[in-house]
């Protein structure tokens, strides 16, 4: 036993260098520890690169927005443009004459509107006997220039347009800017008015003897008309065809009616 004493030594001191040997095993698993550290500083790093490249993303995402702007201007000027093309379209669209006293929108007398506003001459025909009515029966679509020119269906009134009416009396072409019809020019033609009177080629307040207005054709000796120059005559005698007063003589203004859209017309006043 005691010679063995000698043999134990060794192992002891292999214990005891292996002792001393574990505090580098902890450093060398903390260097690993640092090493992974590092690497996972390297992940974070490559992660930051990431983000890096993720804010490049951005930028260019940012860039893609720009352009998504600049789409968007394009297409909000496209909607600009559509907008006005609706305008245009709603503008042409509407397909109704001007409002110029003529229900075709065409005047054939007093034809300046700047000279007379209020007031225009209107070729076409009419089939209601008279020129006391005063309401449209063919939903104004008479006029010379208009869908029915010879006014089969229509009233006189129909040759005004919407907001006009036939005038009433020589007072009221005069209020309306006339002073002398025979200052105008109105092509070999005739327009009515509703002034009528009593007889004798009379201009009157009241009664329907003769149709009154102005003109190149018709009767001339007429009496207390001014501004209006012209007249149907007895039984329209003194106006051509398609004018025609059937078979009255004494009552024009209730049974004037006018066939075609030749000669003339009516006078209509702004409302």
């Amino acid at each position: 036993m005691p010679g063995m004493r000698p043999s134990l030594a060794p192992f002891l001191s292999s214990l005891l260098l292996l002792s001393c040997s574990d505090p580098p095993a902890p450093s060398t698993s903390n260097d690993s520890g640092s090493s992974s550290g590092s690497s996972s500083s390297s992940g974070g790093t490559e992660a930051s690169t990431g983000t890096s490249s993720g804010s490049a993303d951005t930028t260019a995402g940012t860039g893609s927005a720009d352009g998504s702007t600049t789409s968007a201007v394009d297409d909000t000027s496209g909607g600009g443009s559509t907008s006005t093309g609706s305008g245009e379209s709603s503008s042409e669209s509407t397909g109704e004459p001007p409002a110029n006293g003529c229900a075709d929108g065409e005047r054939e007398a007093f034809e300046d509107e700047a000279t007379y506003p209020d007031v225009a001459g209107c070729s076409g025909g009419w089939s209601v006997p008279g020129v006391l009515v005063n309401n449209p029966a063919c939903d104004r679509e008479g006029g010379d220039d208009g869908p029915n020119p010879n006014g089969t269906g229509c009233s006189v009134e129909d040759l005004c347009s919407d907001g006009w009416h036939v005038c009433a009396s020589r007072i009221e072409v005069m209020d309306a800017g006339v002073a002398d019809c025979n200052e105008v020019a109105f092509g070999g033609a005739f327009y009515a008015t509703r002034q009528s009177g009593m007889g004798s080629d009379t201009c009157a307040a009241s009664g329907v003897n003769d149709v009154f207005g102005c003109g190149d054709i018709g009767h001339t000796m007429i009496v207390g008309c001014a501004p209006l120059n012209r007249s149907s005559a007895n039984g329209c005698v003194e106006l051509p065809d398609p004018w025609s007063c059937m078979t009255s003589l004494t009552q024009e203004a209730e049974f004037l009616i006018k066939g075609g859209p030749e000669f003339g017309g009516a006078i209509c006043c702004r409302d």
